[in-house]
């Protein structure tokens, strides 16, 4: 039997609540046709509260798991159970749904785990450490991960020229010590990441290697530091532009496409249309275009919102630590990008989550900012991030370097953390 050497961050908790979320919403779970078969031979009836006419439905040349009129999967049953799961075991239930909301990423001679913080108990931290959990890791790698995973080779640092995974690594271990030095705010370690790969990326140092590496990246992290000593003021406003962008860039990980919305292509397309001309605007009333997403304004979001808490501000660090660790922000695990421009993506998603939260604590009339805004938030952040081909587009890469180039990630970050 086929054993991996798996690495997992061991500061990240996760253990399934049942709490069904990844169950609802019209969300599209695509199976083979051998779990088809396997699901049909359990014999499910209407007097088990499923459809069998409904159950499976065709979805191109495979299938995909049906929907109760209300949005659940066929298969959740009053009390955020899994169907098959309860009468047949875990294993019974379709791949899909057995990996979520594990992200499993090969890594040269090893793989790495990251987590889809779309799950709220990843959000919160809740459950078994994942450096406990390796054994149902090597069951899930030994379904997913193919035989020739070794001949995978790193994502490039900035373009093209690739190095190989050890000095790669150097790379994502030196921005992970970055994220993870907690002497300092949360977005002032992102601005000290983002300043030494640009460094590294003027000077063209996406070659270096071994100890070399190490020492060059270190001097350059420990300069972004003394550059960086402090927070910056939050009075430098990004650019009329670059809060252009950014908001249709929030649309993006707000918006949540359904089975159900495709049913109505048009009137769909029109409602995206208006909400986004909206975004574009950013006055007035903020678009509550989706079911979860409440009544607010433009206004209310882009306040202050005063001092953010140490529980957020530790759930963030957690979040892009095990992005990062992960390699779940570069290479095939986002879009094929390399990791300069995976990470300063990922550094959008601090302003982002930011903002989403942001909104909705407005739509509460909250007076502060909750962990719980901010969890949510992150949740609806995370089911794209990766996932989302829009997000990985030529267009999408092209806004990232715009932002880049009149320096507007780094006051984004700054600006949505006051």
């Amino acid at each position: 039997m086929k054993t991996f050497h798996i690495e997992a961050p061991q500061f990240q908790n996760w253990t399934c609540q049942s709490c069904g979320e990844c169950c609802r919403g019209y969300h599209l779970v695509v199976i083979s046709a051998e779990e088809k078969q396997r699901i049909e031979s359990q014999r499910w009836t209407k007097a088990d509260g499923v459809d069998p006419d409904r159950m499976i439905l065709p979805h191109g040349a495979k299938f995909r798991l049906g929907h109760k009129p209300t949005g659940e999967c066929v298969f959740l049953d009053a009390e955020s159970r899994c169907l098959i799961h309860a009468r047949f075991g875990e294993q019974a239930k379709p791949l899909a749904c057995r990996v979520y909301p594990y992200a499993i990423h090969p890594a040269g001679e090893k793989l790495v785990v990251s987590l889809r913080f779309s799950c709220p108990a990843a959000a919160a931290n809740i459950g078994e450490p994942l450096a406990t959990q390796l054994r149902t890791l090597q069951q899930l790698a030994r379904l997913i991960v193919p035989g020739d995973f070794k001949t995978v080779p790193p994502p490039p640092v900035l373009d093209k020229a690739r190095l190989t995974w050890p000095d790669f690594f150097r790379f994502v271990t030196r921005l992970d010590k970055t994220l993870a030095d907690t002497d300092a705010p949360l977005p002032l370690r992102v601005l000290r990441a983002l300043d030494w790969l640009g460094a590294v990326e003027r000077a063209k140092f996406d070659q270096i290697t071994g100890s070399d590496a190490d020492e060059v990246l270190g001097a350059l992290a420990r300069r972004a530091g003394q550059k960086l000593p402090r927070m910056p003021e939050a009075s430098e406003r990004p650019s009329a532009f670059g809060r252009l962008l950014f908001r249709t860039l929030v649309f993006q990980y707000a918006r949540r496409d359904t089975l159900k919305d495709l049913e109505t292509p048009l009137r769909h397309r029109r409602e995206m249309f208006n909400a986004v001309l909206k975004f574009a605007l950013g006055s007035g009333a903020v678009p509550a275009f989706r079911p979860g997403l409440p009544k607010a304004v433009f206004s209310a979001v882009e306040k202050p919102w005063g001092q953010v808490t140490p529980e957020i501000e530790a759930m963030l660090t957690r979040f892009f630590r095990v992005k990062i660790r992960g390699l779940h922000f570069c290479g095939p695990a986002y879009f094929n990008w390399p990791l300069v421009d995976g990470f300063r993506a990922l550094c959008l998603l601090l302003p982002v989550t930011m903002w989403i939260a942001r909104w909705l604590a407005a739509g509460e009339t909250a007076d502060k900012l909750s962990a719980a805004h901010v969890a949510r938030a992150l949740s609806i952040v995370d089911h794209h991030h990766g996932y989302t081909d829009q997000l990985g587009s030529g267009a999408a890469r092209r806004r990232v370097r715009l932002l880049t180039q009149r320096d507007d990630i780094a006051k984004l970050c700054v600006w949505y953390w006051r």
